[in-house]
């Protein structure tokens, strides 16, 4: 299983729609997150250029949000 790197502003989006995701926080505030190969692999096709993980995921939970209607 891959891990990734997501930001405490990440982590805190997740947390708050969904639960808290298991991971090690790293010496510089970010998060190391364990993910399956699927999700990460789909991440990857929806990253935009220039897009980090933690902002790929930031920007389809937003509008994951928005389109189901903020909770």
């Amino acid at each position: 299983m891959p891990n990734i790197e997501i930001t405490e502003e990440c982590r805190a989006l997740i947390e708050s729609a969904i639960e808290p995701p298991t991971g090690r926080r790293l010496p510089n505030g970010n998060w190391l997150i364990p993910i399956n190969e699927i999700t990460l692999e789909r991440l990857q096709q929806m990253r935009l250029r220039g897009e980090t993980i933690s902002d790929c995921i930031i920007r389809v939970m937003i509008v994951t949000l928005h389109k189901h209607g903020l909770q």
